[in-house]
């Protein structure tokens, strides 16, 4: 009896199993279809022939704008928080960052204050190329048939038809040192309180 119990359980494995799997894969095509359509419904503007692969964020979408034939790649944010601009025919990669805010780390807590930000808004031009795994901090501007390289960090604006990437580190500037003294003293008192 247990032989024809595992050769009827093997048997829909084999058959059913599968099946599962392409159904569930239908499913999960389709409710991203209709979230995508969603989402395009609450963008300030969007063009015609955007496509959006698989998994997206796009954060206060009323403040994204993507223009004709704009491309998303898979697992792409979008923090349009201080407004985001995208131009016609334009690709993103997968797993890009455009960020239009930021903490303002001169705020009156460490290491910042959670609900205080700096809005700049990002334009990227018409015909840019994105490469995978790309970071755009807030106010950055990508000009008409720019290049950015996978992997970058984009901290300065791109020139029409530059090519970018490869940046190394360095140092960008320091936070004021009295400033932070000060609020690291305040929360030490803080911690030492909390303690005691």
């Amino acid at each position: 009896m247990s032989q024809l119990v595992n050769t009827i359980s093997n048997k829909l494995e084999r058959l059913l199993i599968p099946r599962l799997a392409r159904w569930l894969e239908y499913l999960q095509a389709k409710i991203r279809y209709y979230e995508h359509k969603e989402l395009k419904n609450k963008l300030k503007f969007i063009g015609k022939e955007v496509r959006f692969k698989r998994n997206l964020i796009i954060q206060h979408p009323e403040n994204v704008s993507l223009g004709n034939k704009v491309y998303i790649g898979s697992d792409v944010l979008l923090d349009g928080r201080g407004g985001i601009t995208i131009g016609d025919n334009t690709n993103l990669g997968f797993n890009v960052v455009i960020l239009s805010a930021n903490h303002d780390y001169q705020s009156n807590a460490l290491p910042y204050e959670h609900n205080v930000y700096i809005h700049k808004p990002v334009t990227i031009g018409c015909n840019v190329w994105i490469g995978g795994n790309v970071l755009i901090i807030p106010g950055i501007s990508i000009g008409d048939g720019a290049i950015v390289a996978a992997g970058t960090v984009v901290t300065a604006n791109v020139e029409p038809l530059a090519i970018v990437g490869n940046q190394v580190m360095r140092i960008i500037k320091y936070r004021d040192r009295e400033h932070y003294e000060r609020l690291a003293s305040q929360q030490a008192a803080q911690n030492q309180e909390n303690k005691n």
